[in-house]
């Protein structure tokens, strides 16, 4: 009975994503028919459109909205820096590897010191 029920449920959920896949579909459908003309394809977006440039417009002291429309816009591409490259401090990694190496050598060399003087008390205690 609970494998029945469980397929049924999944049949459902199939179903549901199925509709919601269609509608984004659809909608993707929608706005490549007015690709060049999104401005257009919505009165309320048109509207909203024409009331910011307005807006904009009276603001800056433009004649019109469509001196607005015109102006140019250019957008720097902002300059990320990676996380890794910030831990990395404009070192190469390399540097970083054999600094490493030499860090583990030196711990090493010193465990093995204090390995070699416990053993020698040691040894001092039981004769």
């Amino acid at each position: 009975m609970f494998a029945r029920a469980a397929r049924s449920f999944s049949s459902t959920a199939a179903c549901r994503q199925d509709l919601v896949q269609q509608a984004f579909v659809n909608k993707i459908r929608e706005l490549a028919k007015n690709a060049g003309n999104l401005a257009n394809s919505d009165p309320a977006v048109k509207k909203s459109l024409q009331e910011e440039l307005n807006r904009l417009a009276t603001k800056f002291q433009l004649a019109n909205s469509d001196v607005v429309s015109k102006l140019p816009t250019s957008f720097e591409t902002a300059k990320v820096d990676s996380a890794v490259q910030s831990a990395l401090e404009g070192k190469a990694l390399k540097e970083l590897l054999d600094g490493v190496k030499k860090e583990q050598t030196a711990y090493i060399a010193s465990r093995d010191a204090k390995r070699a003087q416990e053993a020698a008390r040691n040894s001092a205690l039981k004769q």
